[in-house]
């Protein structure tokens, strides 16, 4: 099987809030009717360990409410929690940033934890880059382009494949429901 020192992942979160289900009047939750959640049990439990080289980095998207997951899921699938490595604040198509309704406050950021397996400092090519991304929000559960472009900045020259990707993206492998995978997990 191939693997891979760079992973990228968004994974599909089930995201309940009984706050949010009042205020909206929704009996589902909000993500449900854009794609298939996962429990978060089935995403711990993908053998991410089987394509990861010894020495490997991990981007791992989390909302706020997903965070403890995310460290578990990461530690699951082999990696240590280092950092939060962008923080994107999601703009409107004017420029201004976005507020969404959260069970306590507006919501307007959305995390990419990084977490590492091995002596991968050692292929960092960057000390510039950016952890803040300012971007568009376009369609639902899109990420940023430029936070790839920043990832190959941090690691160019390495295999790198997006877990749960929705779109082909040139120099990188891909692995979900939405794309013609290169693996199988």
């Amino acid at each position: 099987m191939k693997q891979y020192s760079v992973i990228y992942a968004d994974p599909p979160w089930h995201f309940s809030s009984k706050e949010l289900q009042k205020y909206s009047g929704e009996r589902f939750t909000p993500l449900d009717k854009h794609y298939t959640t996962q429990s978060d049990s089935w995403i711990r439990c993908l053998p991410v360990k089987g394509v990861c080289t010894k020495n490997a980095a991990l981007f791992l998207w989390a909302t706020d409410a997903h965070i403890p997951i995310a460290i578990e899921v990461m530690t699951a699938w082999g990696f240590k929690y280092v950092t939060i490595a962008f923080v994107w604040e999601k703009l409107t198509s004017t420029g201004k940033t976005t507020k969404t309704l959260g069970a306590w406050t507006l919501k307007s950021y959305e995390m990419c934890l990084l977490g590492t397996r091995g002596g991968m400092l050692q292929y960092k090519a960057s000390n510039t880059v950016l952890q803040q991304v300012r971007a568009e929000r376009t369609c639902h559960s899109r990420k940023p382009e430029e936070v790839r472009n920043r990832i190959e900045q941090l690691f160019p020259n390495l295999p790198h494949i997006e877990l749960f990707a929705r779109q082909r993206t040139p120099g990188w492998d891909a692995w979900g429901n939405e794309v013609e995978s290169d693996i199988v997990l």
